[in-house]
């Protein structure tokens, strides 16, 4: 339980990472040397504060493995975000759960309950529902962005629950160094202006390094597959600031297949707790 609050308020925490990004308006890479610079320099506060004994640059496999594929769905999704509508990424990257569970189960040997595969397929059918709305348009390549964002989170979630016993927030901070050296290459990092930097500093400073912090924590208590479907929540939720407070509606593709998305994770997360339930009776 203590896993799935964690993960869930990460992922609301998170939902705004579409809005702040739509407010800021700058080039991705811009965006990416702060938000990689400053998730690092949280994070490292935060474990200094928390665990002043733990190793703060892990140089093994398994942490360097979770820090690149954080480091690849982290500029892939400002990117696709530039180049797509909200509502289509989220959508789309909500779909990692099918990669997860593959994942979970080819390499750690952790197959998902007959329900969660059922999930995961009607999943994919709005996830394909999405992708056929925007095939011969501009955003499809932003949507194929969020397509290996997805991969990447699914993979970072199996590889941190493979090491479930060990707390792997620090290699949050070596994948934040990464992006924001790839950026300092690529962008202009002082290309803000205004507002922009109050939006930046609100984003990178608190809301990613916060929403990844307890993301981080979710597969050590539950499993990847698991974690997979609470991501689902920003789906739901994210569009929805968007379309709050800058009027971005969503095509009907994205809503219709954000829909069958949003209402199968509702009744895969109630059939859940209904098993836990009578499983702890």
């Amino acid at each position: 339980m203590k896993g799935i609050c964690l993960t869930a308020l990460g992922v609301l925490i998170l939902s705004f990472d579409g809005l702040l990004i739509r407010l800021i308006s700058v080039e991705a890479f811009d965006l990416l040397f702060w938000r990689g610079l400053l998730m690092s320099f949280m994070v490292l506060v935060i474990l200094m504060l928390r665990k002043p004994n733990l190793n703060l640059l892990p140089r093994d496999a398994a942490a360097l493995r979770s820090s690149f594929f954080l480091c690849i769905s982290t500029i892939t999704f400002v990117v696709a975000i530039s180049l797509s509508s909200v509502a289509n990424v989220l959508v789309i990257i909500s779909s990692q759960p099918l990669f997860a569970a593959v994942l979970g189960w080819l390499v750690l040997r952790e197959m998902p309950a007959p329900a969660t595969w059922v999930a995961i397929v009607i999943c994919i059918f709005g996830i394909g529902w999405v992708l056929a709305g925007s095939w011969s348009t501009p955003s499809l390549v932003g949507d194929l962005m969020a397509l290996v964002c997805c991969l990447s989170l699914a993979a970072k979630f199996v590889n941190d629950r493979a090491v479930s016993h060990r707390d792997m927030t620090p290699s949050l901070i070596l994948a934040g160094l990464a992006v924001a050296l790839i950026s300092w290459v690529m962008g202009d990092p002082m290309a803000f202006s205004g507002s922009q930097w109050g939006y930046m500093i609100t984003l990178c400073l608190f809301v990613n390094p916060i929403a990844f912090f307890m993301i981080t924590l979710g597969p050590m208590r539950i499993p990847a597959a698991e974690v997979g479907m609470l991501m689902l929540l920003e789906t739901a939720v994210g569009p929805l600031w968007v379309w709050l407070v800058l009027s971005e509606e969503p095509g009907s593709a994205a809503l219709q297949g954000g829909s069958l998305v949003i209402a199968t994770l509702l009744l895969h997360s109630l059939y859940q707790w209904q098993q836990r339930r009578l499983a702890s009776a």
